[in-house]
Order: structure tokens, then C-alpha cells, then sequence
């Protein structure tokens, strides 16, 4: 796993801005319709930190919260999913990986909820 010290990412428009540090404790792609109708994307991408670990630097974040418990940050501008954080796990935050600078520090390295995967979409090759 990556180690960051002090890595930035933010939104489409650039009105948001955040800052995570540490190391993450999961890299994965999540394939549940809830996490495709809140990207529009086939699967998206996360990578876990712990809610201390992340801070917003610049702008706010609109939030929506769901009926399973879900919460996603988005920027209330351009509409760029930020985070998702669960009720279920009250100390982690997880950040989609394609708001990061840099995109590629954080390979996903497992498959979630691959009950819900679309038939078209292939399952991750671990890159190790």
C-alpha cells in the first residue's frame, strides 16, 4: 500500500479541494448499484482512510444520505462524487480514486459486493 504524506485531490470544477494523509486500509473497486447510480459509472473505484486522515482544504461538499445507512459528499457545483462514509464504519471515509491527483497511487486491489457486478464488466487483476 501506498504511503501519503499529504496527497490532494478535489472535483471536475475545482471549487473543492482535500487533503488525505496516512496509509489507506483498503484499495478496491465496488460494483453495488447504490455506488453506480451515485457516480453513473459501471463500478467505481475507493480507497479507505480513516476519517481523520481527510479533510476538506477548500470549498464545501453537499452531502447525500441514503436510505442504507450510506452518505456521499459531492461538490454542490460541478457534481464530482468526493466520498462515501457508512454508518457501519463510523471511523473510515472512502475516497474515489479518480478525485485524486494522482489517480494512480492507489491500484485497487479486490472487488466488492461482485454480486452486483454487470455481466460486461471484468473483475479486477491484482497489479502486484
Amino acid at each position: 500500500m501506498a504511503n501519503t504524506e499529504g496527497m490532494e485531490g478535489g472535483c471536475l470544477c475545482g471549487v473543492v479541494r482535500y487533503r488525505v494523509v496516512g496509509k489507506p486500509s483498503f484499495q478496491t473497486i465496488c460494483h453495488c448499484g447504490n455506488c453506480r447510480r451515485a457516480t453513473g459509472a459501471q463500478s467505481v473505484a475507493w480507497v479507505t482512510f480513516l476519517t481523520t486522515e481527510f479533510s476538506i482544504v477548500k470549498g464545501e461538499v453537499a452531502h447525500y444520505h441514503s436510505e442504507t445507512q450510506a452518505t456521499w459528499s459531492f461538490c454542490r457545483h460541478c457534481g464530482t462524487t468526493l466520498t462515501y462514509e457508512n454508518a457501519q464504519r463510523p471511523n473510515d471515509v472512502d475516497v474515489t480514486v479518480g478525485s485524486l491527483d494522482d489517480s494512480e497511487a492507489f491500484p485497487p486491489n479486490k472487488d466488492v459486493c461482485e454480486d452486483e457486478k454487470l455481466s460486461w464488466v471484468h473483475g479486477v487483476t491484482p497489479n502486484i
